[in-house]
């Protein structure tokens, strides 16, 4: 017995002296990676740190048509493209209207819901025609585990209930949760476990979605909420909509266009596969189209 407990201890602390050289190494690399990330944050204020989050800025403020309002991550944002290169500049130009863009890179529903809830858009929209969010796959995994590891500053968290999504307001983050090692195999798990479980992915989302469209029926009752599916693979990415409010309108863009985004030529730079200009050249015609914009 006393040879067993030995051996037992000995491979346990093998197996700490492994993840610490492991928390060790994700922690260098994560801060070669992510520099602007805040690494030891035991208190925050989700609002404050959204805050500091730079949006584009107002497109075609001037016009005076009904504005537009935009939410998502990256793609929406126009990561690494110039201003008169992304989505919303594009769509402000080619509709004539306002358009404010809330999209963050890295960010997901969470933060579209947060903000909505905590009224942190311009006081000054009035009546937006639509509010489109843009939706890509990533966003999926978003919801269980940050885009770069450590960033649990920008995610706040919800979790269903019997009224729908609740946020858990979170002073201090829980300890297990401020180390690297959790999120690379919160990731590996998510990578090659749970991506299988797309009934429990699409319950989740529909909540955010409907809980979202409540949130926008009550600061623009006539405003209508537009979800635009980036698809680079697969329709839908194999979600099932069917919970989701019937008022909300589901766009795939394999229905706006012909092409495949999985193509280089659409990607931002090889291996990056943001959208670049000419996808949005592209997507946009048919989109406004069918908006009637």
């Amino acid at each position: 017995m006393k040879k067993l407990f030995c051996i037992f201890t000995i491979n346990l602390i093998l197996l700490l002296m492994l993840m610490m050289v492991l928390e060790i190494c994700l922690y260098y690399h994560h801060k070669k990676s992510y520099p602007e990330i805040a690494y030891i944050i035991k208190k925050f204020n989700y609002k404050d740190i959204l805050s500091m989050y730079k949006l584009r800025p107002v497109e075609g403020i001037n016009y005076s048509k009904s504005p537009l309002i935009v939410f998502g991550c990256s793609y929406a944002y126009g990561q690494g493209l110039n201003i008169e290169q992304t989505f919303g500049y594009k769509l402000s130009a080619m509709t004539k209207r306002p358009v404010y863009n809330y999209s963050l890179p890295g960010k997901g529903l969470q933060n579209t819901l947060y903000m909505l809830q905590n009224n942190m858009t311009d006081p000054n929209i009035k009546n937006p025609e639509y509010i489109i969010y843009i939706f890509m796959y990533d966003q999926i995994r978003r919801l269980y585990s940050t885009v770069c590891f450590h960033d649990f500053t920008g995610y706040p968290v919800y979790k269903m209930g019997n009224d729908g999504l609740m946020h858990l307001k979170q002073d201090y983050y829980p300890i297990y949760k401020q180390f690297y090692t959790y999120y690379f195999f919160n990731n590996i798990f998510y990578i090659y476990v749970y991506s299988h479980f797309m009934k429990k992915h699409s319950k989740l989302i529909c909540a955010y979605f409907n809980t979202i469209n409540a949130e926008i029926k009550k600061k623009y009752p006539d405003t209508n909420f537009v979800i635009l599916m980036y698809d680079a693979n697969s329709n839908n990415f194999g979600l099932n909509f069917s919970s989701i409010d019937k008022s909300i309108k589901i766009i795939n863009t394999k229905d706006l266009s012909d092409i495949s985004l999985s193509k280089e030529e659409y990607h931002l730079k090889k291996d990056d596969f943001h959208p670049n200009e000419k996808a949005w050249d592209v997507l946009l015609p048919p989109l406004i189209k069918t908006l009637n914009l």
